[in-house]
């Protein structure tokens, strides 16, 4: 699996309009601003605790927030070792870790460090066979944190003197206290052989994620996925059953790494095997593919692009990409062919074919995750970042636009822009961070990083109204907007209570959520009432539900409530004018989880108008 680059292969290197606002009530615009202007800080929990924010890989900054003009709010001491992982933030604090195994936490308003943790001793760059991370090897995936125990996972590289050997390591958010170590190197792997790379991500209480070869594939190894229990039980392990004559290969490596629906199924993308030269790979074996797990990490599904065979001894593999999983039951995926695939989720089992195909990049690879937000998939490209028009209803996809051609990195959306690292393409040592329009892809923003990325996949990360970025052996963060909304639904700004039921009047740009209570049938349709904004003849966009459930995170005072957001359902609607109505459906999984809830439950709606606005409401569902 080589870069398209003289010197390269990549598991190594790998890499999902305005500001989304809560409809406020017009009497209380004016305090608003007043508290806005005053408290200057968020009113709300942040919380990124994985790659691209959420399970999905959505990519989408959770909070509501008032864009300004970004500013360097400030770039943390020197770590020791370079980063090439996202930030993570929950609450007050910015989580990171380095190629050192170390890890950090700094506190979110000053970047000052307020803990460090060991996670043991690295393995020196030389000792190993190939590999491009120097000078040291440790935690190279960006961790996950569980919000519901207060704990940080990161998969640490280690080094005994003579052996290398990967331990899932887990920290106390609130001191750095270790209380998980497991050796996670998969049966019959040589662990000099394979890399860490991918993020880390949770399902129900395992942490979840994908190993793949260094820089080069210079060693024997095989693809796979790993499930650890936080209880320190034994891991389960899914690996590629790769066919002869190849004896390796099928590489999980994308920065973005397996990705986890709401019932805890894992989606990843898997690489090419490796036959010896001059020899072919003709048998099918999932290798070049995306595979659907079990919690258990069982098989049960996968998606053979129809020009697998061609790929597969081209280099061209799927998983320099991570998948994306968007509403309607589709999964996108592209990865270095230039074609980007939407694939059903419900013909998995049957080895499916693709839904819809289409030319992605302008024909060039993508590396690293995606994100959604509204209906538009943001995806990195190697010729600058590409935005596609999501139909759900048609289960197609349409080019919007490319950002500049050096826009290399995974973008995300916050402050209601796209953000994305110029991070130097496959040599690193990007020094820009765009803000691009999401409707036009033009840049708004250009700030100059203070310290390099080290990364070549590097992707921003968001929380309490800053994008933070790794740069180097620092991370820096950049003031974006001043967050105005609060994570408890049905609030206003400071808290201020917004009785559901009621109809809000909101600013003449955004359309109305008539009414707040929702109500499902008893086969899952939602009938959401909407009203085009007063100052459109008609509007068409589309309507998504979230499921907003409350968890807590940490112990004795340094307890805190967090809010976790769950899709639920999506529809897009055509020209509508005046008042009108969008029937939602739930699937089966949605259905389950209201039924677990007593069949009443906090649920966030997006509305997003198409060049018009987005915004999100706060409701209740019952069913």
């Amino acid at each position: 699996m080589r870069l398209p680059t003289a010197t390269s292969t990549e598991r190594s290197r790998p890499w999902r309009g305005i500001a989304l606002a809560g409809l406020l009530l017009a009497l209380l615009l004016a305090t608003m601003m007043l508290f806005a202007a005053a408290a200057g800080a968020s009113t709300s929990e942040a919380a990124w605790t994985t790659y691209h924010g959420d399970a999905t890989r959505t990519g989408n900054d959770p909070q509501a927030i008032s864009p300004q003009t970004p500013s360097l709010a400030w770039q943390s001491p020197n770590l020791g070792a370079p980063i090439w992982s996202q930030p993570l933030v929950v609450g007050s604090r910015v989580y990171v870790a380095t190629v050192g195994d170390d890890v950090y936490a700094l506190e979110a308003a000053t970047g000052q460090i307020a803990w460090h943790a060991s996670a043991g001793t690295p393995v020196p760059s030389s000792k190993l066979p190939c590999g491009d991370i120097t000078p040291t090897v440790g935690i190279v995936g960006t961790p996950v944190i569980d919000p519901a125990t207060g704990v940080l996972y990161a998969v640490a590289d280690t080094w005994n003197g003579n052996q290398a050997q990967h331990v899932l390591e887990g920290f106390r958010l609130s001191t750095g206290e270790k209380v998980l170590s497991t050796v996670v190197d998969p049966p019959g792997a040589d662990p000099m052989a394979i890399l860490q790379r991918t993020a880390l991500n949770l399902s129900g209480s395992n942490v979840v994620f994908g190993y793949g070869g260094n820089d080069g594939d210079c060693s024997v190894y095989k693809g796979a996925v790993v499930s650890v229990p936080e209880s320190g039980a034994a891991p389960s392990y899914w690996q590629v059953p790769i066919a002869a004559p190849s004896t390796g290969g099928g590489a999980v490596w994308s920065t973005g790494g397996p990705v986890v629906d709401a019932v805890g199924n894992v989606f990843a993308s898997t690489g090419n095997p490796n036959p010896p030269s001059g020899q072919e790979a003709t048998t099918y074996d999932y290798s070049d593919s995306v595979v659907e797990l079990n919690p258990a990490l069982g098989l049960t599904g996968f998606f053979k692009p129809p020009t697998w065979q061609h790929d597969s001894n081209a280099d061209l593999d799927l998983s320099s990409a991570a998948p994306e999983l968007l509403p309607g039951g589709l999964v996108f995926q592209a990865g270095k062919t230039g074609v980007g695939y939407l694939i059903d989720e419900s013909t998995l089992s049957s080895g499916a074919a693709e839904v819809f195909s289409g030319k992605v990049c302008a024909g060039a690879g993508s590396f690293g995750g995606d994100s959604y937000v509204a209906g538009v998939i943001y995806m990195p490209c190697t010729n600058g970042t590409q935005a596609l028009a999501y139909n759900a209803a048609a289960r197609t996809f349409t080019p919007l636009w490319q950002g500049p051609k050096d826009a290399f990195g995974p973008p995300i959306v916050s402050a209601g822009l796209v953000w994305d690292v110029a991070s130097g393409g496959f040599s690193g040592g990007g020094t820009k961070l765009y803000g691009l329009e999401p409707a036009s892809g033009k840049v708004r923003y250009t700030e100059t990083l203070p310290s390099p990325a080290a990364d070549h996949f590097a992707s921003p990360s968001a929380g309490g109204g800053r994008v933070l970025v790794s740069t180097g052996s620092t991370v820096s963060a950049f003031q974006v907007g001043t967050v105005i909304a609060s994570t408890a639904p049905g609030t206003g700004p400071g808290g201020t209570a917004l009785p559901i039921g009621t109809t809000v009047h909101p600013p003449s740009t955004f359309g109305v959520l008539v009414k707040t209570k929702l109500r499902a049938d008893r086969k899952g349709r939602v009938r959401v009432v909407l009203r085009c904004p007063p100052s459109t003849a008609s509007c068409h966009g589309s309507v998504g539900l979230a499921a907003l459930l409350t968890t807590h995170i940490g112990r004795g005072s340094h307890r805190r409530r967090a809010t976790v957001r769950v899709a639920l359902a999506h529809a897009a609607f055509g020209v509508r004018r005046d008042q009108f109505a969008v029937t939602l459906h739930l699937g089966k999984k949605a259905r389950a989880l209201l039924r677990r809830h007593h069949g009443k439950l906090h649920v966030s709606v997006t509305i997003a108008l198409t060049n018009v606005s987005t915004q999100r409401v706060a409701a209740s569902l019952s069913g």
